[in-house]
Order: structure tokens, then sequence, then C-alpha cells
């Protein structure tokens, strides 16, 4: 993704970012370069789009889908599934949860929270090289670089849990 200008509407802006997500690595593709569920969600939050959001601060990992069945029919429109529901997505959830990746926010309906550490070894098995997904939890549009620097992608945050710091 190059970086948008600062002279790019605010609309504008988050228009690209929910339409043209941060690049995916091979760090971030499933087999045969599927997008995975924690993949989509990590871009749904990063893009604010409607029916997902972060419960306090993105660092915490913890997210609430407020409307599952819309998260639900996007994620079957990526994957090409029209039949996709929140029953459906939830179940796929709950296969992160063996694989530390995520967890259910007990006592919360519809609550998670990402396992950056599981995420950081899921991402380290699948691709040593590739860059982690930490720039999802940036808020907001990525800053324009100065005038003077030319257009480039973001370069990736170090391989730990990320904090306030590091963003």
């Amino acid at each position: 993704m190059l970086w948008v200008s600062a002279a790019v509407p605010d609309h504008r802006r988050l228009h690209q970012l929910y339409h043209e997500p941060y690049p995916l690595s091979g760090c971030v593709r499933g087999g045969g370069g599927q997008v995975q569920l924690w993949q989509f969600l990590l871009e749904e939050l990063a893009a604010g789009a409607p029916g997902i959001c972060w419960e306090g601060s993105p660092g915490e990992g913890e997210f609430r889908l407020c409307d599952p069945d819309e998260v639900a029919r996007r994620w079957g429109r990526r994957k090409q599934k029209p039949h996709m529901n929140y029953d459906k997505l939830s179940r796929a959830l709950r296969y992160y949860y063996d694989k530390n990746i995520m967890t259910k926010v007990p006592g919360k309906r519809y609550a998670y929270r990402f396992s950056w550490a599981g995420l950081a070894a899921a991402c380290q098995a699948q691709a040593a090289e590739a860059p982690p997904y930490w720039h999802y939890l940036a808020r907001g549009p990525l800053p324009a670089p100065p005038a003077s620097a030319p257009a480039t992608e973001p370069e990736s945050l170090p391989a730990h849990a990320p904090n306030s710091q590091t963003l």
C-alpha cells in the first residue's frame, strides 16, 4: 500500500483502508493464499468496519462483535460462502482457542481476545521472514510521510507484543 497523502479527505482515506487493507504477506496468508478468519477480523478492526470494535486499547487485544450477523455476512462474502452465519463463524473461532491465537472473554457476549504471542508464533510457523501483523493495531490511517520521502510500504515493527510506545 502506498502512503496516503495528507491532502486526501478523511472519508476517502477510510474508504481506501476499508477496501484496500494493509498488504498481506506470506505470514498472514493461510494455506493456498487464502485469508484466515483471524486476519479478516484484524483487517475489519483496522478499517473501523461496522459491527466490530476494540474493547479498550487495541494493544490489549480484546474486541467485540457488536453486530455478529453482519460480520459473519461480510466474512461469508469474502470467502464466497453465502450461507455463512454467526454460528458457523463462532465455530471457526473456537479452532483458534487450541492454537492460542485467541480466546473467548468469559462473561461477555460476542467478546474475544487476541493472544499476540500466539499470533506471533503462528506467523513464525508460516514464514520466518514475513513481517508480523502489528501494523493492524495502529489507530486510524497511517500518517503521510514527509514530502521528501518516497512513497513506500510501512516497515514492519519488531516481532514482540506491541505496546503504546511501539505504535
